[in-house]
């Protein structure tokens, strides 16, 4: 059974402060005009990277959401949609009070993956930030994967787009991983789905790069998600070089891989 785009072509406005925001659909994409406010942006003012992975992964429910496809309406089809990985090529950091567009569009399935770009672009229309990323669908009691062609209830994307950054493949890792910090999973971490919200990771990642990275202009960044962090979970923190200019980091408990991460710098 397949919903209708109820929304398709209508353009929404919002209110934040004294400024109205837009949010539209054109040619099969989602748009959505945002300000990156100061509490966004790390010392450097930057937009962080937690933001990046929050924006551009709300913006992806927004899609649905005015489309019709809600999370009730998921859960009422017992479809849970998770994102397995996520890759971004940084041209240049959006930064504080900057005003973007952040555009998505759905894609045509990877395998048992559904696929989805993104572009964060300035005032002027240039691509500041273009990702790319995977999901995959879940039966949320059984929690086996739904084939992509069983995931009925929206017609199958056919768009193939090409990416300019670094594939949503696996992470290599390098051999002489050190343990960088360790951190518990606290209330505040957790989202509705009653597990660590995906763009909290980058704050982890983020809080235990050695200090001399920080500071550093990024220009790729790759995540994949392997396990759910849930409440009380510790988890270490490993990173170390792989090359000259990537550093990779490595979250776990003490069962499991919860995420492996690579930056480019």
């Amino acid at each position: 059974m397949a919903f209708s785009s109820f929304a398709w072509g209508c353009v929404f406005l919002y209110n934040v402060g004294m400024k109205n925001f837009r949010q539209w659909h054109e040619d099969n994409c989602f748009f959505r005009e945002d300000e990156l406010f100061f509490g966004r942006c790390d010392v450097q003012h930057r937009l962080s990277l937690s933001e990046i992975l929050l924006i551009t992964s709300d913006t992806a429910v927004q899609d649905y959401h005015v489309r019709g496809f809600t999370y009730d309406v998921l859960k009422e089809n017992n479809f849970a949609i998770l994102v397995s990985r996520a890759s971004f090529k940084i041209n240049k950091m959006p930064m504080v009070n900057d005003m973007v567009t952040v555009r998505t569009w759905e894609e045509a399935p990877a395998g048992l993956q559904l696929s989805r770009k993104y572009e964060i672009l300035d005032k002027d229309g240039q691509v500041l930030i273009s990702g790319s990323s995977l999901w995959i669908v879940v039966n949320p009691e059984s929690r086996r994967i739904v084939k992509p062609d069983q995931f009925t209830i929206r017609e199958l994307p056919t768009t193939k787009t090409e990416f300019e950054g670094i594939p949503c493949g696996k992470i290599s890792i390098p051999e002489n991983m050190e343990l960088l910090d360790e951190r518990v999973i606290r209330y505040t971490d957790l989202d509705a789905n009653g597990h660590m919200n995906n763009s909290r990771y980058g704050s982890y990642i983020m809080d235990c790069l050695p200090e001399d990275l920080r500071s550093k202009n990024m220009t790729n960044f790759r995540i994949n998600y392997s396990q759910e962090a849930t409440l009380g979970d510790k988890l270490h923190l490993f990173g170390a070089f792989s090359d000259s200019n990537k550093f990779v980091i490595v979250g776990k408990t003490d069962k499991v891989t919860c995420f492996e991460a690579e930056l480019h710098f």
